[in-house]
């Protein structure tokens, strides 16, 4: 029991600095991210009129389409796992669109670790974040840490987010960053070069190409234009070092790289967000508030990163902060409950991962050949559902009660809408 719920606290302390990485990007007022639907945007028709070629790389990008990647980002030996997209861990209430290569000390000091650049191009925008985002943060806890965006076409992007310094050439030509300034910049780029160092925690990784066909959301006009362009955060790497990382790799079904694109229509499956509350952004002015909890009406209702078996029920505010849990009984399955279905419940629990194989506790700082996530026998509470039209659906949650407890909405159910 001890080690499940150190695997929560450790994925927990992971995504203090990675919540602020999702909202610091879209601080900048000339780095602003528009919400288009990526079924009828000018991307399909000209894919270098995507966000990234405008915002990013400002008119001057160069050429189309993927390259290959030929270094990794980190010494095979300095990597301990590598986790996929689609984690939903604190303010991470979304499955969130990047992954993650974890240290091979994790506790070890800051800049313990060099990070390379893994392909030709340009580093196009530099982000410092001088202050932690998400819901009960400690407060002692120093956060000094940097986001590159790298262009490799104008189709083509990846970043690094939680560098705990730059590099010494680049730090020259970027100069002082504090709080949460970013800077546009446009600097060459080699395969294998070191861009930064990295200690003590993760580094987020992410590729989008624009010219692949775009993932399903319900309504993309609630998400940031980039999302349904993530890419396959492998598929890139040349041999051995795809094959390297995939050794790393803590999911081990296919896709290997995770998703983060559940919505079908009519289904209650997917992501959601609080009628009135903005989409994935949140509140219009949210960004410059105090605690920033643009995450406040986000849920999601779909599976595990690792475990795409289990059911995850993620909220953005329960009892004043976000949470995760597991479902006891893992059912009803959210892929079949359409407005037919009714009103459902969930009885909520922590969960902790298992071998499939022999159900022992696992921890997931090495790979494990079945892993399950199981949910914990103490309900958490119960969360009411009801699907009342293909796009809207009725929410009331219910802590500290089990599902015989619970058995109608009250006057403090909720709409959430796609």
């Amino acid at each position: 029991m001890t080690k499940k719920f150190l695997l929560i606290s450790v994925l927990i302390m992971l995504a203090i600095g990675i919540a602020g990485a999702s909202f610091l990007f879209k601080r900048s007022s000339d780095s602003k991210i528009t919400a288009t639907n990526p079924n009828s945007s000018t991307t399909n028709n000209n894919p270098k009129k995507n966000t990234f070629a405008k915002n990013l790389s400002r008119g001057q990008c160069q050429g189309t389409g993927t390259v290959t990647f030929s270094n990794l980002p980190m010494a095979i030996g300095d990597i301990g796992n590598v986790q996929p997209y689609g984690i939903m861990v604190g303010a991470h209430v979304i499955p969130t669109s990047h992954g993650y290569i974890s240290p091979a000390d994790f506790r070890g000091p800051r800049d313990q670790y060099p990070v390379y650049a893994i392909a030709d191009g340009y580093i196009v925008n530099v982000s410092h974040r001088g202050e932690a985002v998400g819901d009960n943060l400690d407060p002692s806890r120093v956060t000094d840490e940097y986001q590159l965006w790298f262009e490799h076409s104008c189709t083509f992007y990846t970043y690094y987010d939680l560098l705990t310094s730059l590099s010494a050439d680049l730090q020259l030509v970027v100069g002082k960053l504090t709080g949460f300034q970013n800077k546009n910049v446009r600097i060459p780029i080699k395969a294998g070069q070191v861009v930064g160092r990295i200690g003590g925690q993760t580094v987020d990784f992410g590729v989008w190409n624009f010219e692949k066909k775009p993932a399903f959301f319900a309504n993309p006009n609630s998400y940031e234009e980039d999302r349904p362009y993530l890419d396959d955060m492998f598929k890139y790497f040349n041999e051995p070092l795809k094959n390297q990382l995939l050794v790393k790799a803590v999911r081990v079904v296919e896709p290997r790289s995770g998703r983060v694109d559940y919505d079908m229509t009519g289904k209650m499956v997917g992501g959601w967000f609080k009628d009135g509350s903005g989409g994935f952004q949140g509140p219009p002015g949210i960004q410059d508030t105090l605690g920033r909890r643009a995450w406040d009406g986000h849920l999601a209702i779909a599976y595990d990163f690792i475990d795409p078996s289990a059911i995850k029920f993620s909220v953005g505010n329960w009892q004043g902060a976000a949470t995760q849990f597991a479902v006891k009984g893992n059912t009803p399955d959210p892929a079949t409950i359409g407005v037919e279905s009714g009103m459902i419940k969930y009885e909520l629990t922590e969960g902790g991962y298992v071998d499939g194989d022999t159900g022992h506790t696992v921890m997931l700082d090495r790979v494990v050949a079945n892993p399950k996530l199981k949910s914990q026998n103490q309900v958490k509470g119960t969360a009411l559902a009801q699907l009342i039209t293909p796009d809207k659906l009725k929410i009331e949650l219910f802590p500290n009660k089990t599902a015989a407890e619970v058995t109608a909405f009250t006057t403090a159910a909720q709409i959430y809408t796609r």
